[in-house]
Order: structure tokens, then C-alpha cells, then sequence
């Protein structure tokens, strides 16, 4: 049996790495696998956000091993999670700009919560903010243009494997 934090829910904003035993509040947004050359090092990769006004967004991951525990975590469902693993966030491409990502362990709970909110939590960024080069480009952004001057699909060498890559132009709508 998984150990059980007490009810206090923690905002997202302030989870930290000194303990394991938070409890969040969560609406799954999106999940994907993300493949790994390692035996068994395939993991289930989350984005998370909390109930504040902005929706503050995380990114949660899942080791295969530990795939059991987050069966309920379903796309648009809000749900409950206890004892959980904060560290930094790093490295390119992370998919949240908040400073820490959650990882399930051996004791964490995954519970149904009762919240309905269909916020979908986009946070877009506008055309001049990607232009002007302020934004960080280790984390990814949310964006909506018309997709013009598409290219064909194209297969190139990543780490070895090979991945599709499709290159396109997008303008703004406005």
C-alpha cells in the first residue's frame, strides 16, 4: 500500500525537491511515450496543471517499471497524486518552463479527484514575443498561425534511429 500524505494539497507552484510527499491536484493536459535505446527505459511523460487562474503547468514523467500507478492518469481528467520525486528541471526542449518535473516512484498514489474545469490551459504565445527573441528556447511554447509553405515529410537519423520531421512555415492569424 502506497503511503499516504496527509490532505493537504500543494499548489504547483510550490512543490520542491526537500520531500517526496506532496499532494497535487492535477488535470492531465498531455501525455506521450518517449522511447529510449535502454532495456526497459521507455517512460510515459506527462503535462500537468494545477487550479490557479494561469493553470501553472508541469511536466511529469513515468518510468515503465512504475507504469502501474499511473493508469488513471487519462487526458483531461483532473486527479489526484501523492508521493512523488521533485528535481530540476533541465536540458532542451523541456516542455513546461516551471523550474522542477514530477516523477512517479514506488510508493506514489494515484487517486480520482472530483474537480471539473475544461480549461484547456494554453498559455499561447503571440508572434512578436517569438520574434523578438526574449523567449527561452529550452522550453517549448504554445502557438496558434496558419500553416503555409508545408514541406514534404522527410525521414532523418536521430540518435541513431530514424525519425519523420515535417517543415513548415506558420503565419499569424492576425
Amino acid at each position: 500500500m502506497a503511503m499516504v500524505t496527509s490532505d493537504r494539497i500543494t499548489l504547483l507552484n510550490d512543490v520542491k525537491p526537500f520531500k517526496s510527499t506532496w499532494k497535487v491536484e492535477v488535470k492531465v493536459l498531455h501525455s506521450w511515450t518517449q522511447r529510449s535505446n535502454y532495456p526497459g527505459g521507455d517512460s510515459l511523460q506527462f503535462i500537468l496543471a494545477d487550479k490557479t487562474v494561469s493553470g501553472v503547468k508541469i511536466h511529469c514523467t513515468c518510468k515503465r517499471l512504475f507504469l502501474a500507478r499511473v493508469k488513471k492518469l487519462q487526458v483531461g481528467q483532473w486527479r489526484f497524486i501523492e508521493n512523488v520525486s521533485v528535481t530540476p528541471a533541465a536540458g532542451k526542449y523541456r516542455p513546461t518552463s516551471h523550474a522542477y518535473k514530477l516523477t512517479i516512484i514506488s510508493n506514489s498514489n494515484v487517486t480520482n479527484s472530483s474537480l471539473k474545469n475544461d480549461d484547456e490551459f494554453l498559455s499561447l504565445t503571440t508572434f512578436p514575443e517569438i520574434m523578438n527573441g526574449s523567449l527561452d528556447s529550452n522550453v517549448l511554447i504554445d502557438v496558434i498561425g496558419q500553416a503555409i509553405d508545408i514541406g514534404d515529410m522527410q525521414v532523418v537519423p536521430v540518435q541513431g534511429k530514424e525519425t519523420k520531421k515535417l517543415k513548415l512555415t506558420l503565419t499569424d492569424t492576425e
